[in-house]
């Protein structure tokens, strides 16, 4: 008889909970930020969810995130430390529901983004075609020098390259490794010195050895 009370039980609050679940239509800004090395295609990043007001009832979620290659969840987290354990993926599609929250942030790693074009080239394209109507901001943060073409948004910082893309659509990507440019190296002080004394020493015993030919000759 218990037994039958706490299924029902647990029926009824099961109802109640998909009852109050309604889908994330909220859905302000959308962060995704990766970085990584394109030489190892290994990457970690997130994707942080801001809603236009907290979610007060259970509210389905799904995020596309936009890499082709092996995607890993590495955890769901709301913005009040709440970590959100279940979850479904498919197609790099992320789906689950969060409750009393206003932000969300999914922690991820994913491979095999880039495909080697050619000796240091890459390629990559990134589908972001399923943004259209809401805010979002990428930036993806290449450890090394490249040029990239399109060029997009592309900046260089502390011998990265980092590519930003905040419109929606398809993107292919086309990444070349600058090569590194060597200074000869110049002498140090200590060096010029070393060079200096050892030129003043020749030149006088060249002329010391003048000198002393000019009186054999007398």
């Amino acid at each position: 008889m218990r037994r039958n009370i706490a299924v029902l039980f647990s029926i009824l609050v099961l109802t109640l909970i998909i009852a109050q679940t309604s889908y994330s239509n909220t859905m302000s800004n959308l962060e995704i930020y990766v970085e990584g090395s394109p030489v190892e295609n290994s990457f970690t990043g997130y994707a942080r969810i801001m809603f236009a007001e907290t979610l007060r009832n259970y509210t389905e979620v799904s995020v596309y995130i936009p890499f082709e290659g092996g995607l890993t969840i590495v955890n769901i987290t709301s913005g009040n430390g709440v970590l959100i354990s279940d979850y479904y993926l498919e197609n790099n599609t992320v789906s689950f529901l969060a409750v009393n929250t206003s932000e969300i942030t999914i922690y991820f790693t994913v491979e095999a983004v880039f495909e080697e074009a050619g000796i240091g080239s890459y390629m990559a394209f990134i589908d972001l075609t399923k943004y259209a109507g809401i805010r979002f901001n990428l930036t993806m943060n290449l450890a090394g020098t490249y040029n990239v073409e399109p060029s997009y948004n592309t900046r260089y910082s502390n011998g990265n390259t980092l590519i930003t893309i905040n419109q929606p659509g398809y993107y292919p990507v086309t990444i070349y490794l600058i090569p590194e440019t060597t200074t000869p190296a110049q002498p140090s002080n200590n060096q010029g010195r070393t060079l200096i004394l050892v030129a003043i020493i020749a030149a006088l015993a060249v002329l010391l050895a003048l000198i002393f030919l000019m009186r054999r000759k007398k």
